[in-house]
């Protein structure tokens, strides 16, 4: 290479990187900021020089993100010193610049249901990064999933019922001011409804329901509630002291799906499915539980054994079914006979 083909390439470098800087510092610094806390919510610890480096931006800039982040805006966050990067010493549910009302939580459940006659199209794609970042801010109390924009509590040909909105509201109002509830409830198994008082911990979308996780007061006992199947809700007077320790996700954590399971029932099951075809395809692609492991059997992923440690077989159970021929039980013994036994009684009905 000569000495001037070895300038020019000095030279373009150098106005690549200037460009690539430029390119990080042009956007607005709250812009920063969020991918600053996104980034670091991940847990990798990142430096100044590794922020500025996914940014495009300079370490003296990303110190000063950090220090507003720190100081005005009172985030949590500091520098460990073993791990050489930032970290937060707690949990940070919703981001300071935006604060949810209920009135927000409420106009974004209706906003939700708005979108149905655009499903599929480019549209939904455009709005569905931006409402899987309002979804970030909401209160630690509510759990928005709007990364997959499909059915969700109820969607019915006429819209969304006031009723339906009334409830949400005022169970978003019970969960936020720890006021106890009291309602009637019907459930799945249940021939007619059965009259409940709950303190109420969270209100979040679930398998693509809306569900209220709540300490029930007879049953005594942590329960799941559907809110389609609740009517005469009422917010009664009576306050309650939440439970710190309380977590949604560890909650549901056990089950597979809305399930959730008392410590009498907590049963560690180890969960073995062969899967193949489409569904090996479509089940090796998605997060369906956060114990999961996934195993090849073939190179091609046509074949693949899924597996899983739940606490309970109600939901796996149909979860299996609905795979048909495609889904083969390899353990525990006592998931492959229930498999067995519906399925006959399936054919009979059939």
């Amino acid at each position: 290479m000569s000495k001037e083909s070895a300038t020019r390439r000095s030279r373009l470098k150098t106005v690549q990187s200037s460009s690539s800087l430029r390119s990080g510092a042009s956007r607005p610094a709250m812009w920063r900021v969020l991918e600053i806390h996104k980034i670091i919510r991940t847990g990798k610890h990142p430096n100044c020089s590794t922020l500025a480096k996914e940014i495009e931006v300079t370490p003296k800039t990303i110190q000063r993100d950090v220090s507003f982040m720190r100081d005005q805006l009172g985030l949590p966050l500091e520098y460990h010193v073993i791990k050489h990067g930032y970290y937060y010493t707690q949990e940070v549910h919703e981001f300071p610049m935006l604060h949810l009302s209920r009135n927000d939580l409420v106009a974004l459940f209706l906003a939700r249901h708005a979108l149905e006659p655009v499903r599929g199209t480019k549209l939904e794609r455009m709005l569905a990064d931006s409402f899987s970042k309002i979804a970030e801010a909401c209160p630690g109390e509510v759990s928005i999933q709007w990364h997959e924009l499909d059915e969700a509590f109820s969607v019915k040909a006429s819209g969304v019922l006031p009723a339906d909105v009334t409830l949400f509201g005022d169970l978003l109002d019970a969960v936020m001011a720890c006021r106890e509830v009291s309602f009637d409830y019907h459930k799945l198994t249940g021939s007619k409804p059965e009259h409940r008082t709950i303190q109420p911990y969270h209100v979040g979308q679930i398998e693509h329901g809306w569900y209220l996780l709540a300490y029930d007061l007879g049953r005594k006992g942590m329960r799941t509630f559907a809110l389609q199947r609740i009517t005469n809700l009422q917010v009664l007077k009576s306050k309650f002291q939440r439970n710190p320790r309380f977590n949604a996700r560890d909650h549901l954590g056990g089950g597979f799906g809305v399930w959730s399971y008392d410590d009498k029932e907590n049963q560690a099951h180890e969960i073995s499915i062969r899967f193949e075809g489409y569904a090996a395809r479509v089940v090796a692609e998605r997060m369906w539980h956060p114990s999961q492991a996934i195993r090849k059997l073939k190179q091609d992923g046509s074949v693949i054994e899924f597996q899983a440690m739940l606490s309970g077989l109600e939901e796996i159970t149909r979860w299996v079914l609905s795979w048909g021929s495609k889904a083969k039980v390899l353990g525990p013994p006592e998931l492959k006979k229930r498999v067995r036994e519906e399925v006959v009684r399936m054919a009979a009905n059939a």
